[in-house]
C-alpha cells in the first residue's frame, strides 16, 4: 500500500495505490493522518471499529475519510494504522438499483496530545473534487482524494 501526494492550488491531494480494495483505504487513512501530523509519531494505543455503506466506490472513500475527519475533531483520535476490509456489492435486487458496497474496520491510534503532534495543516473537508476509486487492468486499485485545508 502507497500514497504520494500531490501538489494542489490550496487544497492537499493525495494518490492511492494498493493490492487489494481494503488496502486502498488503509492508504487513505494513513495519508489523512500524514496530512494532520506525523504518522510516525502516533502511538497504537486504543482501537477503534468502523462500518459504513454507500452505494460506490469513491462515495465510500469519502465517507471513511470523513469519519476519521469527525473521529479527530471531536475526540482528538489520529489514526496510527488500520486494518479494512471493503466488501463490493453486486447490482441490487431490483433492476437499477446501486449496489452496496461494505466497509469494515479496526483502527489504531491515540488522541491527538499538542505537546507530542505537531499539527501541519487542519483538514476542514474530504472533497469530491477529483474523487477517485478505480480497479487497475494489471491488478490492484488506484484512488485520489483531495482534502480541504
Amino acid at each position: 500500500m502507497t500514497y504520494r501526494f500531490l501538489d494542489h492550488t490550496a487544497d492537499c491531494g493525495a494518490e492511492l495505490e494498493a493490492p487489494t480494495l481494503g488496502e486502498l483505504f488503509a492508504a487513505a487513512a494513513a495519508a489523512f493522518t500524514d496530512t494532520v501530523t506525523v504518522r510516525d509519531g502516533v502511538a497504537a494505543a486504543e482501537e477503534r471499529r468502523f462500518e459504513l455503506t454507500a452505494g460506490r466506490l469513491d462515495d465510500l472513500l469519502l465517507a471513511w475519510l470523513e469519519e476519521l475527519l469527525y473521529a479527530f475533531e471531536v475526540e482528538g483520535l489520529l489514526v496510527r494504522e488500520a486494518e479494512v476490509e471493503v466488501e463490493e456489492g453486486g447490482a441490487g435486487p431490483q433492476a437499477g438499483e446501486e449496489a452496496v458496497h461494505r466497509l469494515r474496520a479496526v483502527v489504531r491510534g491515540e488522541p491527538y496530545d499538542p505537546d507530542r503532534h505537531a499539527v501541519k495543516v487542519l483538514v476542514k473537508g474530504v472533497t469530491y473534487h477529483a474523487l477517485e476509486v478505480t480497479r487497475r487492468a494489471g491488478g490492484g486499485w488506484y484512488g485520489r482524494v483531495i482534502f480541504d485545508i
